[in-house]
């Protein structure tokens, strides 16, 4: 049975991961049906239904997570809550170009269990609930926080996201704010596992490291295992010289604490996930400063390009030092 539920929600402006929520409705529905696949796996895990609508004819609906399973696994949401011929509700928003496609928030199992797959909290009272809705990151572990400053590593470990809040401010041209309109999220490259450029890759919730080469510095992210070479006070004829990729030339210095990174000779024709064109003259300035107790890293990314932004857009958040290994993301096309 199909059951509507008119509740107008507001999309948090942090829920930019992974790739664009632009697809889907603010308005909030719920179906019933029986689960005949679970995939469990990058970009983003999704759960495939059998639903039986007004007319009595079925349907095959896939209804898409807000995370992947190294996130969820945080907070206990693991594949084997779900199995295939089990019956379950669950509520979401609709995809506008997509049909029996849904970005689900909250699941109910038959035994009263609700599970919280998106940013929402509890929907239905009454049972048990796994699950703090992904607004929340990783769970602060203050003695981890507190071993940071023992361990002496600098930045030079994992960092992790504990709060998905970002500021940001995007001044897009009247060109970008069109294509953004006219853009297609289906058609987003990522839902093929097609590696982003710069700056797509700074911008999920998804844990970093910095490993130190001497000359050079690796930037791993998690985020479709991108990797970056930032070369230290490495200006002028090699960066000219350097070919235009999707992570672009990257130019590093030391600043005190803070590693500023500059990024030009970018070729990813997207600034983000919700079809913004950017250009080649586009050019990135990173900054990360560390904690005096080497606890905390601090992010802030300014990017100018004159083809997608009136003036210098930003984007910063935190990352904190709880994680000791990176993980693969092990995306898979469905």
């Amino acid at each position: 049975m199909l059951a509507l539920a008119c509740l107008l929600l507001a999309l948090p402006a942090a829920a930019t991961a992974h790739h664009s929520r632009a697809e889907f409705s603010d308005e909030v529905q719920e179906i019933e049906g029986k689960l005949t696949q679970v995939m469990w796996f990058n970009p983003h895990a999704a759960l495939m239904m059998e639903i039986t609508d007004q007319d009595g004819e079925k349907q095959l609906w896939r209804v898409e997570t807000f995370s992947g399973p190294r996130a969820f696994a945080r907070f206990g949401v693991t594949a084997d809550l779900f199995q295939a011929g089990q019956r379950v509700r669950v509520a979401g928003r609709a995809s506008k170009f997509r049909q029996n496609y849904l970005l689900g928030t909250n699941v109910l199992l038959a035994n009263g269990t609700e599970v919280l797959i998106g940013e929402e909290d509890r929907r239905w009272a009454g049972g048990p609930v796994v699950g703090s809705g992904m607004n929340v990151g990783q769970a602060v572990d203050e003695e981890k926080l507190r071993a940071a400053a023992r361990e002496n590593m600098g930045i030079f470990r994992v960092w992790s996201v504990s709060t998905r809040a970002v500021t940001e401010n995007l001044p897009f041209t009247a060109e970008a704010i069109a294509a953004r309109g006219a853009w297609n999220p289906a058609e987003d490259p990522i839902t093929r596992c097609e590696q982003p450029g710069m700056p797509i890759t700074m911008k999920p919730p998804t844990p970093i490291e910095f490993v130190d080469n001497g000359n050079t510095i690796t930037l791993r992210s998690q985020y479709f295992d991108s990797v970056r070479t930032i070369h230290l006070n490495d200006s002028g004829p090699r960066a000219a010289n350097e070919p235009a990729t999707p992570l672009g030339n990257s130019v590093g210095h030391w600043d005190n604490n803070t590693l500023v990174v500059e990024t030009t000779r970018i070729s990813h024709p997207y600034f983000d996930t919700s079809g913004t064109p950017q250009s080649e003259a586009v050019a990135v300035l990173e900054r990360f400063t560390l904690s005096a107790d080497q606890s905390r890293l601090d992010f802030q990314m300014t990017i100018t390009d004159p083809a997608t932004f009136t003036a210098p857009a930003t984007f910063g958040r935190y990352y904190l030092a709880l994680e000791q290994t990176l993980g693969t993301f092990d995306c898979m096309v469905f």
